[in-house]
């Protein structure tokens, strides 16, 4: 699956959610994953799941580094849209 087929935010949610055994609509977007109960074995199924998912490679740290869907959302979607993360991190701290 592409990321033009379907909406990442709404696919990260999902799988949060999915994970979290809740629903979708239970999950603030905005709220720190840790804060749902998040820990690390689950960040990293997280993390193969977006490689699996979208057919990328990112760093194991992808979701400590964005600890929430909306932000997580915005950094796979750059992502995908083609501009490296180390890219984006550099052109925020110019």
């Amino acid at each position: 699956m592409t990321a033009g087929n379907r909406d990442v935010h709404t696919w990260l949610t999902e799988r949060v959610a999915t994970y979290l055994r809740r629903s979708p609509q239970d999950i603030d977007t905005s709220v720190p994953l840790a804060d749902y109960g998040l820990d690390s074995l689950t960040a990293l199924a997280i993390t193969a799941d977006i490689e699996d998912e979208f057919e990328v490679t990112v760093d194991d740290a992808l979701t400590w580094d964005h600890p929430t869907v909306d932000a997580l959302s915005e950094a796979l979607s750059g992502l995908l849209g083609g501009q490296p993360e180390a890219a984006r991190t550099s052109e925020k701290q110019a």
